[in-house]
């Protein structure tokens, strides 16, 4: 690791090789970091060099040259060295006053050693100080670390590591969650701290204080932010270690409320069933969601449906994952309410926010989850989702639950078709599902289409497929040309048989919209048929499919 251990030129100078060293110029820069220290002497530093050095020189690379000693020190400059430390007498015997006043401009911290020193004691003295500054910071990092897992035993440990932080650093910490709770740690007057939030809300903090940020994240998704504030100077890397350890803590600190929460809903499942069953009275739904939820104001409902075949391997997880679902929608203003049989989760979601943009909230989330890496753990390969029609009475989520099945039974069946997951999406297929639940949709598909599916039948071809991508194209007769891969003779010689089965006036407006219904209609039908391998293609199983 490497931690930026802070040990200043200010206290070099106080160590027993430098009781007889001079600062001559630069005294107002004495508080420089030193990473380093580094013997150098060549009169061109180039790319020697990657900053906070504290360099010691004979002076034997420019021998008394005072524009080449000058360059030295620009140069220095140039790559942050935290200052030159030479030994006058052997090669050099004074400083160039040049020197001096480009030292001071800078802040740059020019030493000298009036008497020979063995730069072998100096680096080794100041590199063990190093690294016994590295050891304690390892072991206060460690002392932190113990004083978490202590805290995170202890109640209320969120409240109790935040103040560690603030203690441990002396800085001002800001604790922000995901609905927007703001937390401030600090020593200020409670007007100062109005301040410092209110410049953190205007994005305009950066500009007063030196910021470090570490998300509080679980189950890769994250559920609040951390920040400290310094005055002074900068964020250390230190501090930065110090406060990622804390967002860990913060983070387990979080979820094991969060599961706690989830255990203590554990007849929430159940309740679920009984609601969407509709074994609920509107009163006793409203009763339990007051005392779940008693802050709860809704405004609409809906239910959503997520399915994937191997979904009950991660039953032992269902009440992580209902932690993660839930993070995914509270973000968005909605209230979930889950349960899990065999190979479906079902969640009645509650919109907190405006009914404008509830239904683009319940994308976003889906779509979310869909790309998720905790959800891509579980390695699902056909996970769908489904959403129900969006009701704004607790009585009619029965209702939504029914339609959210029955969208995904269509999706299921024609996926090539749906690309939407809601049933107000559903479109035509709404009348499909209609008419195919009062017996008349067989008949239909024969009225409309019977001919070209026996034609078809009866020769292989593709005349169906012909004439729903005409419609689509709105009768273009080259773009339709192009979709099926085709030549334009042959398009017109299909077009031709199609006149002579189903009539000119086709694209006539209330036959062509009939037709169209009866292609979706057909595809359904398809969709839901299980065919035998060796009755597939038949042509009198097809026909009595009409009766």
């Amino acid at each position: 690791m490497n931690f930026e251990v802070k040990l200043s030129v200010d206290e070099i100078l106080k160590t027993k090789h430098f009781e007889s060293a001079e600062v001559l110029a630069g005294k107002a820069g004495l508080a420089r970091l030193v990473r380093w220290v580094h013997v150098m002497e060549v009169d061109s530093i180039e790319n020697l060099l990657n900053g906070n050095e504290l360099i010691l020189s004979t002076g034997v690379g420019w021998k008394g040259d005072e524009k080449t000693f000058t360059s030295l020190i620009q140069q220095s400059i140039d790559a942050n060295a935290a200052g030159l430390c030479i030994e006058l007498g052997t090669y050099i015997s004074k400083i160039p006053e040049g020197a001096l006043q480009l030292a001071d401009t800078h802040d740059f911290p020019l030493i000298v050693f009036q008497k020979k020193v063995r730069f072998i004691d100096i680096t080794q003295e100041i590199h063990s100080l190093l690294i016994k500054k590295h050891y304690r910071i390892l072991t206060d990092l460690e002392d932190y670390s113990n004083r978490l897992n202590q805290l995170l035993l202890s109640s209320n440990p969120q409240q109790r590591i935040l103040q560690l932080i603030h203690e441990h650093l002396k800085l001002t910490v800001l604790y922000i969650t995901n609905q927007g709770d703001i937390e401030i740690i600090s020593k200020k007057e409670r007007e100062e701290e109005e301040k410092i939030i209110k410049l953190f809300k205007s994005n305009s903090i950066s500009k007063h204080m030196n910021v470090a940020h570490q998300s509080v994240q679980a189950l890769n998704q994250t559920f609040a932010d951390l920040f400290v504030f310094s005055e002074s100077g900068s964020i250390t890397e230190f501090e930065s270690l110090i406060l990622d350890r804390s967002a860990t803590a913060l983070a387990q600190s979080l979820l094991r409320e969060l599961y706690i929460e989830e255990q203590r809903k554990t007849k929430e499942a159940e309740w679920v069933r009984r609601w969407l069953e509709g074994e609920n009275s509107v009163e006793q739904i409203q009763k339990y969601l007051s005392e779940l939820e008693p802050a709860l104001k809704s405004n609409s409902y809906t239910v959503l449906l997520c399915k994937a075949s191997d979904i009950d391997k991660a039953s032992a997880e269902f009440n992580y994952l209902k932690i993660y679902y839930r993070s995914i929608f509270e973000q968005r203003g909605i209230f979930l309410l889950a349960n899990i049989e065999k190979n479906q989760m079902t969640f009645i979601l509650i919109n907190k926010w405006k009914n404008e943009d509830f239904k683009r909230r319940i994308q976003e989330g889906v779509e979310g989850l869909k790309k998720s890496d905790f959800i891509k753990k579980y390695k699902f390969s056909d996970l769908e989702f489904s959403v129900g029609k969006i009701v704004t009475n607790l009585g009619g989520v029965r209702n939504s639950y029914s339609t959210a099945k029955e969208t995904m039974n269509i999706r299921e069946k024609i996926p090539n078709e749906l690309n939407s997951y809601f049933y107000e999406d559903l479109y035509i297929f709404r009348m499909v599902l209609a008419a195919h639940d009062q017996g008349i949709l067989n008949e239909f598909i024969e009225d409309y289409l019977g001919p070209v599916l026996l034609q078809d039948q009866q020769n292989s071809g593709e005349l169906l497929k012909t004439l729903k991508t005409y419609l689509q194209c709105k009768g273009a007769k080259k773009e339709t040309a192009e979709q099926l891969h085709i030549v334009r003779q042959t398009l017109y010689h299909r077009l031709e048989k199609l006149y002579e089965l189903i009539g000119r006036d086709f694209m006539d407006p209330y036959k062509r919209q009939a037709i169209e219904v009866a292609i979706s209609a057909h595809e359904y039908i398809s969709a839901s048929q299980p065919k035998l391998e060796h009755e597939s293609t038949t042509f009198p199983r097809m026909v009595n499919s009409f009766y």
